[in-house]
């Protein structure tokens, strides 16, 4: 895929208690302040269906070979480290074949790092250190 034609990832990172929610706490939600911050992955208006929850808490080892072979996402999907001392690297990318210039890392190291993304998004994991990790998906009827 070229340059200028190729389709940004719709993935987004951050630290649960970093993100402001205008004294909340609710970093996902439907409120007009996840509207405001310009997260579409982060926002469910209220007129918004969605379907399909699934959560898992899962004990990743250092070096766990797990996370290499995902099928491409559906929905949106959110991890959460969720304990220390931690470190989780998650890759992005359009393609099965992670092509290097197409693909995004995020390493998670401290508790609340998040990374959230939609559908269509290859990822891959690997637990770096130890990593206790939380992860939702939904299925946005849109």
């Amino acid at each position: 895929m070229g340059e200028a034609t190729r389709k940004p990832l719709d993935v987004e990172f951050g630290n649960a208690g970093a993100v402001d929610t205008h004294g909340t706490g609710w970093f996902v939600g439907f409120s007009e302040w996840s509207k405001s911050t310009g997260s579409h992955l982060r926002h469910m208006p209220t007129e918004l269906a969605s379907s399909g929850l699934c959560v898992k808490w899962f004990m990743h080892d250092a070096g766990d070979p797990d996370g290499s072979l995902k099928p491409v996402s559906e929905g949106r999907t959110m991890s959460i480290l969720v304990g220390s001392p931690s470190e989780f690297r998650i890759d992005f990318s359009l393609s099965a074949s992670f092509d290097p210039g197409e693909t995004m890392s995020c390493v998670l190291k401290k508790p609340g790092d998040f990374a959230i993304w939609g559908h269509g998004i290859f990822h891959r994991a690997f637990g770096i250190l130890p990593a206790c990790m939380l992860t939702l998906r939904w299925l946005p009827k849109e």
